[in-house]
């Protein structure tokens, strides 16, 4: 009950600071900074008057005490670094994927515990991977996958709950980020531009997605609420299956939808980094809306719109 007590007094106190400042005037530290999510927020967060510092792979080769250096003095640590998904997964690319993720996340709550004047919130990157491809998964109602990904993402965000301790610590579970200069949709949307796209299998597979604005801004609203929550799914209200999402690419180009990719092709490619491709999860943003968070793009269609036309 004492450490309790503790960890409330330290979190009321991180809450109260953060809302005192001038959101103008914050230090932001992001990980994985040149990807494309982390391009993005550098962009949104300088366009609002924050200071951004940018950890890359050199930084963390240097281990904790130099990421402690960095981490000193920001008011918002936010974790993206982690090598692409969707590749072919073999033997030494599987240990790629563990450890960009999991080392790396050690490493910060490490330098996190290290450092002297501690960031008021860490914001630690997940993946709606972490979810069984069956069933429809909210932050507190779901099944958990039980393959690789899923064991994955649990060590992952168990490495970034460590850090709670020290301050606010919040895990977001990103869906199929959709933008125009990066992430899953121009390679999407390339074989329809080509006259050859269509549906993967059978097209059954629920995509859970997010516009790349609705990322940023729902982000941006927690860092302003600092909320009592702690694990947020970032994908939009509406999943939609592999075929509905395949026709409404296809209609916003105005280009065929005929095609259809077999699995077994996939497999050829990615090995078992095909699952991604091939299975998928329906995954709802919960706790998101329970903050107040209003989708700008909450269906696929207009989403599309703004992205490709």
């Amino acid at each position: 009950m004492g450490l309790f007590k503790e960890l409330k007094t330290i979190n009321l106190h991180h809450i109260h600071y953060i809302k005192q400042r001038n959101h103008k005037d914050m230090n932001i530290a992001i990980s994985g900074h040149t990807g494309f999510i982390g391009t993005k927020l550098k962009e949104f967060f300088s366009a609002s008057g924050h200071k951004i510092t940018g950890i890359g792979r050199e930084d963390f080769a240097k281990g904790s005490s130099h990421l402690a250096g960095l981490i000193e003095g920001q008011d918002v640590l936010i974790n993206l670094a982690g090598a692409p998904i969707v590749k072919r997964w073999t033997k030494r690319y599987s240990k790629t994927l563990w450890d960009s993720r999991i080392i790396t996340t050690r490493l910060l709550t490490d330098a996190i515990a290290e450092t002297p004047e501690r960031p008021k919130a860490f914001f630690s990157s997940s993946a709606i991977g972490y979810y069984a491809n069956e069933g429809v998964h909210t932050e507190e109602d779901h099944a958990v996958d039980e393959g690789f990904l899923g064991i994955l993402c649990q060590r992952w965000e168990e490495e970034a709950l460590r850090a709670r301790i020290h301050c606010n610590t919040y895990i977001i579970r990103t869906g199929i980020v959709l933008g125009k200069e990066g992430g899953a949709l121009p390679r999407m949307a390339l074989p329809f531009r080509l006259f050859a796209g269509g549906k993967i299998g059978s097209g059954n597979q629920v995509l859970s997605w997010i516009h790349i604005g609705d990322y940023l801004k729902a982000l941006n609203m927690l860092i302003e609420k600092m909320p009592d929550v702690n694990i947020f799914n970032f994908t939009a209200p509406n999943p939609e299956s592999n075929k509905e999402f395949s026709s409404q690419i296809a209609q916003v180009l105005g280009r065929p939808n005929l095609f259809t990719v077999p699995p077994f092709m996939l497999r050829l490619i990615f090995g078992e980094g095909a699952t991604t491709l091939i299975h998928g999860q329906t995954v709802l943003p919960k706790n998101l809306q329970d903050q107040g968070y209003e989708f700008q793009f909450p269906q696929l269609r207009p989403a599309l719109e703004d992205l490709l036309k």
